[in-house]
C-alpha cells in the first residue's frame, strides 16, 4: 500500500512526499491502486524523519534563515515560521503571525548578548 505523506513544515508550509510500495509501477514513480494518506505534524516524529525541506522560492522564513523578528508584535529572535511572541488583547495570547516579506531577518545571539558585547 502506498502512502501520501504531507509534512508540515518547521516554516508552516507543507511538502507532500510518496512513501511507495512494491506494488507500485514505473520503479516507483507511479502509486499502486491502494493509497492512503496521513498528515505529520511539525514537529516531525522521529519514525518520518528527515523531514523535507520547504522548497518554495517565496518562503520567507527560509529566505532569513529561519531567525527573524515579527513585524505585528514585535519579537525577535523567532525560530519558526509562526510568532511565539505574547500580546494582550482581552486576555493574554500567543501573536501567531506567520514570517511574511514584511518581517526582518532576526539574529541567534538575543538581546542579552548584544547589550553584553
Amino acid at each position: 500500500m502506498c502512502q501520501l505523506l504531507t509534512y508540515d513544515l518547521i516554516c508552516c508550509h507543507s511538502s507532500q512526499k510518496w512513501d511507495y510500495c512494491a506494488e507500485s509501477q514505473a520503479n516507483g514513480r507511479i502509486p499502486c491502486k491502494s493509497q492512503t494518506h496521513k498528515v505529520v505534524s511539525y514537529p516531525t516524529p522521529a519514525e518520518f524523519e528527515p523531514a523535507p525541506l520547504c522548497h518554495r522560492p517565496e518562503c520567507h522564513f527560509n529566505r532569513l534563515d529561519g531567525v527573524w523578528n515579527c513585524c505585528w508584535c514585535g519579537k525577535t529572535h523567532n525560530t519558526t515560521g509562526r510568532c511565539t511572541g505574547m500580546m494582550i488583547y482581552q486576555e493574554l495570547a500567543t501573536c501567531d503571525h506567520i514570517c511574511c516579506p514584511f518581517c526582518e531577518r532576526g539574529t541567534t545571539t538575543g538581546l542579552l548578548g548584544e547589550w553584553m558585547k
